[in-house]
């Protein structure tokens, strides 16, 4: 913490009239800074100070105080070349003001085009701000404005300097704000499809740049069920998650949010997606057959489009298969050939 001391040094003008009124403590006012030097003043006089004492101990022409109080200094000296040594003793009160803080009104890190509200600390009579603000609060819409076509991250260091007119200055330390932007939704390719399977990895609502990585929270929320509400935490600079977590033919809509130091900030603008119904196949097998068996699947043109070898049939097989009539291969010990009709 800086401080500007407006005080006076000690004056020797040479032999006048001397009268003890010209010995002070400086500053005359009360109201000082913190911390704040305090020291003595001789005008208009031929006095030589010799030795300082303090009320607090100390014998320094000059002491730096931090707390309110009344303060005396006996100081010993002579008068031009006076073999006279003489003693006075001055004391004076002090209201010593709280260092210069920064009190948050509200959040200092809001999504973008909140307001920020700082209080400085009361008692001093001027309080200018770093963006040349004068007054007590300090408010700053979090607009994030920038060039365009650039991120604008809108990040601001904010600090004060607070005036005890004629006496001192201090300056408070800084305090960074910062307006967090809002994520877009899912994007063109994910928003409004329904036919979705478990496969597929939704995207989280994408912002350009963060000052860091960040982690995302999405929510989805089942449009035929609002109380049905699944939350997934990515890794931090992780923008995915698998669409596994979500039930098969149900829709929601999906809001994301920043998490910033373990914070949740300002979900973005709504996507709605959809998964497809499981797979139904209609075939005809025998599944009472044991051992290994080899299972082709064909299309109706007679292209190979799957070779597997297991004891049963899956459909799990089929799930990125878009809906048609296939036709089915299965040998064991018994070849067997079966029509399968994805449905969706």
């Amino acid at each position: 913490m800086k401080q500007i001391y407006l005080t006076a040094s000690l004056l020797f003008l040479g032999a006048s009239v001397f009268a003890q009124g010209n010995i002070k403590l400086m500053p005359l006012s009360g109201k000082v800074c913190n911390p704040m030097e305090i020291t003595l003043d001789i005008k208009g006089s031929s006095f030589n100070p010799v030795s300082y004492l303090w009320s607090t101990g100390e014998t320094t022409s000059t002491i730096t105080i931090g707390t309110s109080g009344t303060y005396t200094l006996t100081v010993t000296g002579h008068h031009g070349n006076s073999p006279v040594w003489t003693t006075y003793t001055k004391t004076r009160t002090y209201n010593v003001l709280p260092v210069p803080q920064i009190n948050a009104l509200t959040n200092v890190w809001v999504c973008k085009g909140d307001t920020v509200r700082l209080q400085a600390t009361a008692g001093y009579d001027t309080i200018i701000w770093n963006n040349g603000f004068i007054g007590s609060v300090f408010e700053r819409q979090m607009n994030g404005v920038g060039t365009p076509g650039v991120p604008a991250l809108d990040t601001v260091n904010v600090s004060y300097t607070a005036v005890v007119t004629g006496v001192c200055s201090a300056e408070s330390d800084g305090v960074v704000l910062r307006g967090i932007r809002k994520p877009n939704g899912v994007g063109a390719f994910y928003n409004g499809r329904m036919n979705l399977s478990t496969t597929d990895s939704i995207p989280a609502g994408l912002v350009l740049e963060y000052m860091a990585p960040v982690a995302y929270e999405m929510r989805f929320e089942e449009i035929g069920n609002p109380g049905n509400i699944i939350k997934y935490t990515t890794a931090p600079g992780t923008r995915k998650v698998s669409a596994s977590i979500l039930e098969q033919g149900k829709s929601y809509t999906v809001t994301t949010s920043p998490v910033i130091n373990n914070v949740t900030y300002c979900p973005g603008a709504p996507s709605t997606i959809g998964l497809a119904s499981g797979l139904r196949l209609s075939h005809g097998f025998n599944e009472n057959e044991e051992g290994m068996k080899t299972f082709r699947v064909y299309d109706l043109n007679g292209r190979l489009l799957l070779e597997k070898q297991a004891e049963q049939f899956d459909g799990k097989w089929l799930e990125n298969f878009t809906p048609q009539t296939l036709i089915v291969h299965k040998t064991g010990i018994t070849t067997e050939v079966s029509k399968i009709q994805i449905i969706r």
